[in-house]
């Protein structure tokens, strides 16, 4: 089996690959024209015989840690995604083969500069025992609930009117939406920093901005964010707003796990008792 870094300006080559290996995700997300994968990231591909027969991809992960002077940093990981072999070639160890050689990759060249910790999100954790890799159950007890703050009032954006360089900081809002836009995010970068809080990209916007499944609502201090019936994160720049006592939906949730894996020594002793007390979070807006 041959494993070579692929080119993501050569998408519909690996679409077929993709929908064979994650159909729910992608047949829906072809039906709404969206052919691009929805984060950035480094893509392999395996081939045999020149078929090529599964993907694995590394993204960054940048998330904000609260500081001891009071003020977040940021930190990064690495993020392992994309893991999957077509139907008729799996149990003959490619996946495992896959693995191997994008984990040797994070090890050695990925994480420069960065934490020795990967995160993954998987329905499968049995495909991914080895290697170091454990499933992350963090503390659920404050996590946000519907009940809590009813979905009355909520709106969907229309995302042909968002712009790339409107979301990119290249210029001031012009629409509507933008101007909403604007408005949503200054409340989730002023709201509470928790352990895990992420430092969303233009593109992870984007991607909220856009899936129709979820809608907002907006008051004059916090912004919430609902996937159908349920809501999955608050944030509010009032400290006294009753919803920074909640954290989101962790990613974990449902089918969909958690996994760390702690490739060596050297994770900051707050990160690791974050982790040792279930209290790094990781919110499943972020999450695709």
């Amino acid at each position: 089996m041959k494993i070579s870094p692929f080119p993501l300006s050569d998408f519909e080559k690996i679409a077929p690959v993709l929908l064979a290996c994650f159909p729910a995700f992608w047949t829906a997300r072809f039906a709404r024209g969206e052919r691009t994968f929805s984060y950035d990231l480094e893509l392999f591909s395996a081939e045999m015989d020149q078929e090529i027969i599964g993907t694995a991809g590394i993204h960054d992960y940048s998330f904000l840690l609260p500081g001891a002077d009071g003020n977040p940093a940021v930190l990064q990981a690495a993020g392992l995604c994309d893991l999957g072999i077509i139907p008729a070639m799996r149990g003959r160890g490619c996946a495992a083969e896959l693995q191997n050689f994008v984990m040797d990759r994070v090890r050695h060249e990925t994480l420069s500069g960065k934490l020795p910790l990967i995160v993954l999100y998987t329905d499968k954790p049995g495909v991914y025992t080895g290697r170091g890799w454990r499933e992350y159950h963090p503390d659920a007890a404050k996590e946000i609930r519907t009940e809590d703050f009813p979905s009355g009032g909520t709106f969907r954006l229309d995302a042909s009117k968002i712009g790339k360089s409107f979301l990119t900081g290249t210029r001031n809002p012009e629409t509507f939406e933008e101007k909403t836009v604007k408005r949503i995010r200054q409340i989730y970068e002023g709201g509470a920093v928790f352990p895990g809080k992420v430092v969303r990209s233009w593109k992870t916007w984007q991607e909220l901005f856009s899936d129709p499944q979820y809608h907002w609502r907006l008051e004059e201090t916090a912004c919430f964010l609902y996937a159908g019936e349920r809501l999955i994160e608050g944030y509010s720049t009032d400290p006294e707003h009753p919803v920074n006592g909640f954290t989101p939906v962790n990613g974990g949730s449902g089918d969909n796990k958690v996994m760390l894996n702690i490739l060596y020594r050297g994770l900051p002793e707050t990160l690791e008792r974050a982790i040792r007390n279930g209290k790094l979070q990781f919110p499943v807006a972020d999450i695709f």
